[in-house]
């Protein structure tokens, strides 16, 4: 079963699955611990948006794309402040919107569709390995920054806050280094994957473990496993690598969840 690290491009695409698998599902649990699951799509969405402008003005997408995200995150992470709307709600119509508008954007460049698609969603096997490189190195130094100050990350997502400012402080920088990354892995990874890879392992790592610590740990190991029978499934069955990876992951989440029920039932 590890023949397919003998191909340099399967094992360019596990490596960057392991670099998603380290970083994204920590992301995750703070995710789906403060229920703003729409946040990646928000995001990757205002993401496209930049690309388009780039696109139609004929630049490097990559420095509007991480500029259209940046302040896009900087919006999203004002505090919701007991308001009649739901954080999700506005992250529903700011995926909404930014869909459109880049729609509109793109309409109005001959060749921009088909550009578009190729660099935002993105093809894990035909990974450049400069950009690999660049990716691995900003979203694991966004790790270290997480983990170096992690209580106080802690705290927003499962604690209370210690203060309104240091507390508004903090969630801006949770979101700013959360759209960094988000906006460099769908340039290698596409919005599906990236999407999956934040929110399905911290969802398994939620069923299975109780403390911080020993969820991120059961995160990682979930997305590693699910990414090595993903890639291995794919290259068996000749099957689309992305699709699989996605459809691998929810799988892994099924026996998660059915194992969880079954141990229920013979405790009682």
């Amino acid at each position: 079963m590890t023949d397919i690290f003998q191909l340099p491009f399967l094992f360019q695409a596990f490596l960057v699955c392991l670099v998603l698998a380290l970083v994204l599902p920590y992301f995750g649990l703070h995710v789906v611990r403060r229920r703003i699951v729409f946040v990646d799509l928000a995001i990757a969405q205002i993401s496209a948006v930049g690309v388009a402008v780039a696109v139609l003005l004929d630049k490097e997408p990559t420095f509007f794309s991480l500029v259209f995200t940046l302040v896009g995150a900087v919006l999203l992470s004002f505090p919701e402040r007991k308001s009649r709307i739901p954080q999700e709600a506005v992250m529903g119509i700011v995926y909404a919107v930014a869909s459109a508008v880049s729609i509109l954007i793109v309409s109005q460049s001959p060749h921009g569709e088909a550009d578009v698609l190729k660099i935002f969603f993105g093809n894990i096997l035909a990974s450049e390995p400069g950009q690999v490189q660049s990716m691995a190195a900003v979203l694991l130094a966004v790790l270290a920054f997480h983990l170096i100050f992690y209580r106080r990350f802690v705290s927003l997502s499962f604690e209370e806050g210690k203060g309104v400012v240091k507390k508004g402080l903090w969630n801006l920088f949770f979101y700013l280094t959360l759209g960094l990354c988000i906006a460099l892995a769908i340039r290698t990874a596409g919005v599906l994957l990236v999407f999956t890879y934040l929110i399905v392992p911290a969802v398994g790592a939620l069923l299975v473990a109780e403390r911080f610590w020993p969820r991120f740990w059961a995160g990682f190991g979930f997305a590693a496993l699910a990414s090595y029978f993903g890639l291995f499934f794919s290259y068996k069955a000749d099957l689309p690598t992305g699709s699989t990876l996605v459809a691998t992951f929810g799988l892994f989440l099924l026996l998660i969840a059915l194992t969880r029920q079954l141990l229920k039932i013979f405790r009682k």
